[in-house]
């Protein structure tokens, strides 16, 4: 990561939460063809985004997913050579049969890139990596297993870095415990703005372990990576144990280079309202500033936002500090914690530096929420 660049992250994959009421299992079953001749698509991939649900269409293009917990999932189906096709469910009315027709891709011309240089790629690898996966405590043992689908455009006009994968990336996570599936879409570094952005779709595969010592690992760093986190927030926010659970929360404003934030803490009923018994509202203006009391900043946190020519960088860690503002003018929430559009967020701060390294399943749950 450039370190004089600020954090500001688009959270597509990171804000699914866990399944806060998964009593009740369902299941789908539907079939995946082609739109322009309607022939069975066999092995197409149809998961639950952000989750470990998944499975391959058959030689007929059919499939059941099963085990989905109840609420609202964004069920996701990819095959090589078509565009996406995605759709919003609701367990509280499941369709008998769902039929996805795909679209056959076509690339223009100036979407295939060539690597130019090997020296420039390595380069912007370590920008994308930095960037994607992160630099935080868990992210010198994530891998990206295939880094050779990915090309790279910079355009010296704009200062800005693309990426591009016209393969999943598979991203191994030895400190949580998880293979990803990172289906990229969209990933942006703006260094005049001093922001980046991506945009994809995620389905998670649990490593297995026969040791004792790793296993307990995985599990101590899966709750160190929830604590504090966006997801944790808003699940404290439904479960109505915000400040319970070590979250304060105070107004802030921006003028130019300038930051206000209010001395007094504010209530949750003025940013987070019950629409009805499924759905949630966020909805505030300017922005939320949030601290997590029950833990300091990482120490690769405070490197990160370090300058390269900063003479008195802050050496002692605070409390998780993040903000959080809409892009529009609300987002919902359902029951389970599911962001209906989690693009209408944008983080910066401890959030903002949180990345795919940090990021767990759909359905995880810490041990002290599992046991409720």
């Amino acid at each position: 990561m450039n370190l004089s660049v600020k954090s500001l992250l688009f959270f597509l994959s990171l804000t699914l939460s866990a399944n806060l009421f998964s009593q009740e299992i369902y299941q789908i079953e539907g079939s995946v063809k082609t739109e322009s001749s309607l022939e069975p698509v066999a092995g197409a991939q149809i998961f639950i985004n952000g989750s470990t649900i998944g499975v391959l269409s058959d030689e007929d293009g059919l499939f059941v997913l099963t085990n989905i917990p109840s609420g609202v999932h964004e069920v996701v189906v990819k095959n090589l050579g078509f565009e996406t096709a995605t759709i919003i469910i609701n367990t509280n009315n499941v369709a008998e049969n769902y039929s996805f027709l795909l679209l056959e891709k076509v690339y223009e011309l100036n979407e295939i890139t060539v690597k130019p240089n090997t020296q420039n790629w390595k380069y912007n690898f370590e920008e994308f990596r930095n960037n994607f996966i992160g630099v935080g405590p868990f992210s010198k043992k994530t891998v990206i297993k295939n880094k050779e689908v990915i090309n790279f455009d910079f355009t010296i006009e704009d200062r800005t870095l693309s990426a591009f994968a016209y393969q999943r990336l598979e991203i191994e996570n030895k400190e949580l415990g998880y293979i990803i599936y990172f289906y990229l879409e969209d990933f942006k570094i703006d260094y005049k703005n001093g922001t980046t952005f991506f945009y994809g779709q995620t389905l998670f595969q649990e490593l297995s372990s026969k040791r004792k010592r790793t296993i307990t690992k995985w599990k101590k760093n899966r709750e160190k990576a929830y604590s504090g986190s966006f997801v944790h927030f808003t699940n404290s926010l439904i479960e109505g144990s915000l400040y319970e659970n070590g979250f304060s929360v105070k107004a802030e404003k921006r003028e130019k280079d300038a930051r206000y934030v209010s001395k007094d803490t504010v209530s949750s009923s003025l940013f987070f309202h019950k629409i009805d018994n499924s759905f949630f509202q966020f909805k505030f203006i300017n922005f939320l500033n949030v601290t997590f009391e029950d833990e300091y900043e990482d120490m690769s946190y405070l490197y990160s936002i370090a300058g390269p020519f900063d003479q008195n960088p802050r050496q002692l860690p605070d409390f998780q500090n993040s903000s959080v503002t809409l892009v529009k003018d609300s987002v919902l929430v359902d029951k389970s914690g599911f962001i209906l559009d989690p693009t209408a967020l944008l983080f910066d701060g401890y959030w903002g530096f949180e990345k795919i390294s940090d990021m767990l399943p759909l359905k995880y749950e810490p041990a002290d929420s599992a046991q409720k």
